[in-house]
């Protein structure tokens, strides 16, 4: 739908002289990009409103998206099974941080083992290379620190939250967690040596 709709607009602004037949290709992949965007902002509003963490969807969204733009990780095939996908973690991890907010089973211990674990992983698996866009190795190496640094300013400010702000802390200690789980899933393939 996305890929139809980005081809439907792209076609439509050459007929009217707007864009070159040769850039086709190009706005076209500039359009899915925008509009998967501007889906996943919506899906992540529309599951704040639900949990009533409007403000925190935000925050959460803000996070999300700029770790994975450089820790990288797990791609679905489809933008349908990305959305998907996306729901899903995004429902996991509001439900967890409302979960730990309420109750007593979401201890400092548990926060920080799970802090630790998602900079560990960070730290080791970052940054995984989407096979459709190749990293340079100056590429790899900002995209690496640029994840451990900003998992362990994260993790600090989640740690210092824990008992001021239960659920902001672990809605940023969760969304680590997914983000390393998604380093960890999305490991490249290799290819076989014939």
């Amino acid at each position: 739908m996305i890929t139809e709709l980005s081809e439907r607009i792209s076609l439509f602004l050459c007929r009217k002289n707007i864009i070159a037949e040769e850039l086709i290709e190009v706005y076209q992949y500039g359009f899915e990009t925008i509009i998967s965007t501007l889906l996943g902002f919506f899906i992540t509003v529309i599951i704040g409103i639900a949990f009533r963490m409007t403000l925190l969807a935000l925050l959460y969204y803000f996070i999300f998206v700029i770790l994975r733009q450089f820790t990288g990780g797990y791609h679905a095939d489809t933008y349908l099974k990305c959305n998907l996908i996306f729901a899903a973690t995004t429902v996991f991890i509001f439900g967890m941080s409302k979960m730990a907010a309420i109750g007593d089973i979401y201890t400092i211990g548990f926060h920080m083992l799970m802090l630790v674990f998602s900079i560990m992983v960070i730290w080791i698996k970052a940054p995984v290379e989407n096979e459709n866009k190749p990293l340079s190795e100056k590429q790899k190496t900002r995209n690496h620190w640029f994840s451990v640094i900003t998992a362990m300013v994260l993790a600090v400010i989640s740690e210092f939250l824990y008992k001021r702000a239960v659920l902001i802390a672990a809605l940023i200690a969760f969304t680590l967690f997914v983000v390393a789980v998604m380093t960890v899933i999305a490991t490249p393939k290799r290819k076989e040596v014939e």
